[in-house]
């Protein structure tokens, strides 16, 4: 029998629909942005007798919940004849369980009022009283995040030391749903997108607020090998791998759709006998000795060549560049996994190089390269200043434009080592989708 516990289920969102659903759907996507699974009964409520549904979802085993109390919550038979016993329980009878409290009801002088999750759900012995509440605020969910967060990670000290590993997966095209995680330590899922090809704009924020926190997540479980497995667009592939920088995460793999392995390799550089070609054009254009320039790298190592959206960024972004750089192999086709950690290392350095042979710029990158790779070389690329961009060949794009050529679209900007997260700045809430 279930004993309602499993520390690699999902975070139970205990709420009132009527005046907590906006607060919830924030802290649901900070948290699986996090790597954190959640159960939220707008998502993953299955047909039937909700009361039924409820309790054979809490007794199929969760590592944790967290209570949005709001002043409707009162009025909630569900959340305190139901959720609140069990959770309470659940919380009280195993350490594993970690129960958090988001609360939304403030005294006369604005901090929130310790005594309302009590006093709302019925409790008379003051069963919450010595429950983490954080406030509803921005900030007071990315402290629930944190702490769910190092919570998990305590628990999953044992799994990883018995399995070598850290696993973790990421998606940026899959609903959010429960359902949807794999028994990796954490399960990253972005808001999916209505946009044909870009990423979702508010996803990307929940990004820049949580990727902070994964790489002491990971170090604190002991790990010694990182594997990686999913699917994400590349602007956010090579994102997360410069938040996993070689500095902090000894051996990275990443296991992509086919089941290959694309492993890491040395530190970025660029060997005596190159493997790869790298054309670089100078632009005519005068820099101020007070701005730090710009240059492009144009990384293009997938079977079949298409240059038209990189001519399209040329033509719309060339005037402002010092130099770009295109990195190509000298033979079409597949590339081989085998090779990932040596081809990554090369990108990086001649990256490095183009940047630093213009006053250490700041470089737009546009990839055309595997999943894997991106993730391989995003985590070689410490200290460099990064705009990244997103493919896109929409039908949106060629009405908007009128071009029907493909185009690059500027998503991210990151910085790899910075002490709030890689993610600098969000580009892409400015894009007409």
């Amino acid at each position: 029998m279930s004993t309602g516990i499993d520390i690699f289920g999902p975070l139970f969102l205990s709420y009132r629909q009527n005046d907590g659903s906006e607060i919830v759907a924030q802290l649901a996507w900070t948290l699986r942005a996090a790597g954190i699974p959640v159960w939220r009964d707008k998502d993953d409520l299955p047909p039937g007798d909700t009361a039924n549904r409820l309790e054979e979802a809490i007794d199929g085993g969760l590592s944790g919940a967290t209570f949005v109390i709001t002043e409707d919550i009162i009025n909630s038979s569900i959340v305190r004849s139901i959720e609140a016993p069990k959770l309470i329980d659940l919380h009280r009878n195993d350490s594993r369980f970690q129960l958090l409290i988001a609360n939304d009801v403030a005294k006369g002088s604005g901090s929130p009022d310790y005594s309302a999750p009590d006093k709302l759900l019925g409790r008379v012995k003051d069963d919450l009283k010595g429950v983490d509440q954080s406030a509803t605020s921005m900030e007071g969910l990315l402290t629930i995040t944190r702490k769910a967060l190092t919570h998990r990670m305590v628990q999953h000290r044992a799994p990883v030391e018995k399995n070598g590993a850290f696993k973790l997966t990421i998606q940026t095209r899959n609903v959010g749903q429960v359902y949807d995680r794999t028994g990796a330590q954490l399960d990253i899922r972005v808001r999916r997108s209505h946009h044909e090809k870009l990423p979702d704009p508010a996803g990307l924020e929940d990004l820049r607020r949580t990727l902070g926190l994964l790489p002491d997540a990971i170090t604190s479980t002991g790990a010694g090998v990182v594997q990686v497995g999913g699917g994400a667009h590349l602007s956010v592939a090579f994102t997360l791998g410069s938040a996993l920088p070689s500095s902090r995460i000894g051996r990275l793999e990443v296991i992509d759709q086919r089941s290959d392995v694309w492993t890491s390799g040395p530190e970025s550089t660029v060997p005596e006998t190159p493997a790869l070609l790298f054309d670089v054009t100078k632009h005519s254009k005068a820099i101020s000795s007070y701005d730090r320039p710009r240059v492009a790298v144009y990384v293009d190592l997938l079977p079949i060549r298409s240059d038209a959206a990189f001519e399209r960024y040329l033509e719309e972004y060339g005037d402002s560049l010092a130099a770009h750089g295109v990195i190509r192999s000298p033979r079409r086709g597949l590339l081989d996994p085998a090779h990932a950690g040596e081809i990554a290392s090369e990108v990086a350095g001649l990256i490095r190089q183009i940047s630093g042979d213009h006053t250490n710029a700041r470089v737009d990158l546009l990839l055309a390269v595997p999943f894997g790779l991106a993730i391989l070389i995003g985590r070689l690329s410490n200290t460099l200043r990064v705009r990244l961009f997103e493919w896109d060949d929409s039908d949106a794009s060629t009405e908007h434009s009128g071009d029907p050529r493909p185009r690059y679209v500027p998503c991210l900007e990151v910085r790899a080592g910075s002490t709030a997260g890689p993610i600098t700045s969000v580009l892409l809430q400015s894009c007409n989708d």
